[in-house]
């Protein structure tokens, strides 16, 4: 009897020492430092958001927010629990100081990410990618345009490694693939008006060669000469004249990045889970320019539910 009655003070000394472990880390603030590529809104709007999510997680956290481009950023495990880069450039940064504290990356496109964390363990640098899974672009087309099934890509080298994945993604969705490969930007109109000779529509994804400020007009122009939509991979390519996108706005990249943080916090371990595609998205379409090329397309929110 006077072993049973040592053994249940043991134990009740091994459970209020536990439940004296779980007060204090629950009194502890988790530090979560967010670094933004450059000081422009969408960085900050997606900061805002992920502060927003962190606030209503039920885990008690002091966040941080730098701009990368004033002045060069480092961490240590000491003041910093968890970091989250804002934009390809501040991911690019804090994977070349190979940090021991977990890094998540947020817009950020796939092909560029997997590039930059060849070397780094993913339970300690992770992603939520700035492009749509392909099978919902696809989707997409299929949605706005039923009767296009020829689709021209046109690939520079940082989206070159995504060949065989459109291909996948095309051929479950019952759609022809045109592809052209560029690696300088004198190549791009040639490669652009072959791909249009061959197809109905163009897809875009997200390569600096292909689509950046000094394409976008006249890749849309030509597009439009062929009488051939663009679909597009962000709100401001439909504005500027794609027929259609799907994409995340910042406000839900910060969304989901919050509920990333949030998890990875909860887990003690602070380990980060395998990147991940977009799971909040909206779907944009220009019906000025669904008129001009003939088409009549649904609105915006049945589109989004027959995406969902």
């Amino acid at each position: 009897m006077a072993k049973l009655h040592f053994i249940s003070l043991l134990a009740r000394l091994f459970l209020l020492l536990g439940m004296g472990w779980s007060g204090m880390l629950g009194a502890a603030a988790a530090n979560v430092a967010i670094v933004l590529s450059n000081d422009s809104a969408p960085y900050h709007e997606t900061a805002s958001s992920l502060r927003a999510t962190l606030g209503q997680g039920g885990i008690k956290t002091e966040v941080s927010v730098y701009v990368q481009s004033e002045k060069k950023v480092e961490f240590s495990g000491e003041n910093t629990d968890l970091i989250v880069a804002v934009g390809l450039s501040a991911a690019q940064e804090l994977a070349a100081q190979n940090l021991s504290i977990p890094v998540l990356a947020v817009l950020i496109p796939r092909q560029a990410f997997e590039k930059i964390a060849r070397q780094r363990d993913n339970k300690f640098f992770s992603a939520v990618f700035l492009d749509q899974p392909l099978a919902r672009q696809m989707d997409l087309i299929r949605q706005t345009t039923p009767d296009r099934r020829r689709v021209g890509v046109v690939l520079g080298p940082e989206s070159q490694g995504m060949l065989k994945s459109l291909q996948a993604a095309a051929s479950e969705a019952k759609l022809l693939l045109t592809v052209e490969k560029i690696g300088a930007a004198e190549e791009l109109l040639p490669a652009l008006q072959r791909v249009l000779a061959d197809s109905d529509l163009l897809l875009a994804v997200p390569d600096p060669l292909v689509f950046n400020k000094g394409t976008v007009q006249s890749l849309l122009l030509t597009t439009y000469r062929y009488q051939e939509p663009v679909i597009g991979f962000s709100h401001a390519y439909v504005r500027a004249g794609a027929l259609a996108s799907v994409h995340s706005t910042p406000e839900q990249a910060g969304r989901q990045a919050g509920d990333v943080v949030l998890r990875a916090l909860g887990s003690r371990s602070l380990w980060l889970p395998p990147p991940e595609y977009p799971r909040y998205f909206s779907v944009s379409v220009n019906y000025q320019v669904a008129r001009s090329l003939g088409l009549s397309l649904t609105d915006e929110t049945s589109l989004l539910q027959k995406l969902k």
